[in-house]
């Protein structure tokens, strides 16, 4: 089949693997031949945190949609409001901090 096609609303919710937040996940890299690992719609709650952690082998990519984050990028803080984009390269440190509740899709690239 040349496509796919999901509706988000009837995707279960699912807990990251950093164990701070949900997304849905709507594609894993199962499902392409590309080097995308996943691409999810994730929530933070007002609070709620990623710790500190780096990717030696994955891209990742933050479209915020909602409301404010604060990310620590190699222990420099800066918050990011809706419609910004962030990439972050392999081997950065990284952690997220929800300011407000808020909404992003996420995408992991594997390099």
């Amino acid at each position: 089949m040349g496509f796919t096609l999901k509706n988000i609303n009837t995707i279960n919710q699912v807990a990251t693997s950093h164990g701070a937040r949900i997304k849905k996940v709507l594609c894993t890299n199962d499902e392409t031949s590309s080097n995308i690992a996943q691409i999810a719609v994730s929530r933070l709650k007002a609070g709620e945190h990623v710790e500190v952690h780096e990717h030696e082998t994955m891209e990742e990519h933050f479209i915020i949609e909602e409301v404010s984050l604060e990310f620590m990028i190699d222990d420099k803080a800066m918050t990011v409001d809706a419609g910004s984009y962030v990439m972050i390269h392999s081997g950065t440190k990284h952690g997220i901090k929800a300011v407000t509740d808020c909404k992003m899709i996420t995408v992991g690239c594997a390099v």
